[in-house]
């Protein structure tokens, strides 16, 4: 028995999703390369190679809970 055609399933269009940059400007890796950053409005509000410290900063602020921060690599190092 030959099996039952169904409705022919239009193909789904592929979506492409694009993220915008952490930052506005390019972060300079000769100024922030092995720091923590701290990130609010897509602007560096903040950086210190020390995290605890950081955020204590950010905490003293009241702007800890709103602050993106993130770990900028040294130069010359690549991140896959």
């Amino acid at each position: 028995m030959a099996p039952s055609k169904s409705r022919r399933q239009r193909p789904q269009k592929l979506r492409e999703v694009h993220h915008p940059a952490p930052t506005r400007e390019p972060i300079d890796l000769n100024i922030y390369g092995g720091k923590w950053i701290a990130i609010m409005r897509r602007r560096i509000i903040d950086s210190d190679r020390d995290l605890e410290a950081l955020c204590d900063r950010l905490e003293e602020r009241g702007i800890e809970e709103k602050a993106v921060l993130m770990k900028v690599p040294r130069p010359g190092i690549v991140v896959a």
